[in-house]
């Protein structure tokens, strides 16, 4: 039994499938469908039942799936080591990140990741906040990239910078200033992320509305184009804006801004990963975001994320 077996397992347990699990693992289906049943007949016994659909594991394969996952982090751990002598990480690492920082960050750090990563197998996803502390809980991801502060027990948050909130205007605004306030945006509909977001409700909290916004949405590109065609403004993060335009205007001092924060669990043992992301990441955010001192930091509300 090796250790590239008992991943294709764990992997299979999580996405009860073969295809997706075979698509995580990087292989082709019939290679874990055939690594998959030599531990079934090493051990003597099946561990998935394939008759069902989705795939579900046995009583004792789930026995097993549980010692496995235990044995993986322990065979990390030891890569972890090995990456000390070596100063160079190793291993592997799963990523998820909500997708109004992964927009932006990604892109910026994604070939840094590749040539400073180079002995680690990362997996990166795009998921709301609520999905990220789930796998975090569960252990099918390492790390979480999000906005904070969550003060959850059991997860350490690790902030890397303040992103302010701007004002985007439609086109054909006549009452702009060099920064804003409540009243500058208050007679405009509001556009907003949808539930799942947090962003959402931190944009609400901002300009003191309860009420359902006129249009919600799953992307901040589709609250742009609304804005353009007259219907309102929106709230965006300041870093996906880009390009200075006199359509986004910032709030006036203090503006309210979101912290970001790699987020872990408790007992998180891979330093030198965790070490060496947060400086790639600080890289590629301008210096003027790493203090928190002229921002006024808008909370996370997870009972309405």
């Amino acid at each position: 039994m090796t250790i590239t077996q008992l991943r294709y397992i764990v992997a299979l347990d999580q996405f009860k499938s073969f295809a997706k699990a075979a698509e995580h693992c990087l292989v082709a289906q019939p290679t874990l469908s055939l690594q998959v049943q030599k531990v079934e007949q090493e051990l003597g016994f099946e561990l998935f039942d394939r008759k069902k659909n989705p795939v579900i594991t046995t009583k004792l394969g789930k026995a097993v799936v549980d010692q496995a996952k235990n044995t993986l982090k322990e065979a990390d751990k030891l890569f972890e080591i090995a990456g000390q002598w070596k100063d160079e990480p190793a291993g592997s690492i799963s990523i998820g990140i909500i997708p109004t920082v992964s927009n932006y960050l990604i892109p910026s750090i994604y070939l840094s990741l590749q040539k400073e990563f180079s002995k680690v197998n990362f997996r990166i996803s795009e998921l709301p906040t609520l999905t990220i502390l789930e796998k975090l809980e569960s252990e099918e991801i390492d790390l979480g990239i999000l906005a904070t502060p969550l003060k959850i027990p059991n997860i350490v948050e690790h902030p890397l910078y303040y992103e302010p909130f701007v004002v985007y205007y439609p086109k054909d605004a006549k009452e702009k200033s060099s920064s804003v306030s409540m009243k500058h945006i208050e007679k405009y509909p509001l556009l907003v992320l949808g539930e799942e977001h947090c962003f959402r409700h931190q944009s609400l909290k901002i300009c003191n509305r309860n009420s359902l916004a006129k249009i919600e949405s799953g992307s901040v590109e589709t609250l742009k184009r609304m804005v353009d065609m007259g219907i309102g403004v929106t709230l965006l993060p300041k870093l996906a804006v880009g390009k200075s335009s006199e359509r986004v205007v910032p709030f006036q001092s203090p503006e309210p801004a979101r912290e970001i924060s790699l987020v872990y669990k408790k007992g998180f043992y891979k330093s030198k990963i965790l070490k060496k992301l947060t400086s790639l990441i600080l890289d590629a955010i301008p210096k003027e975001y790493h203090s928190k001192e002229k921002y006024k930091i808008i909370g996370v509300s997870l009972n309405q994320d």
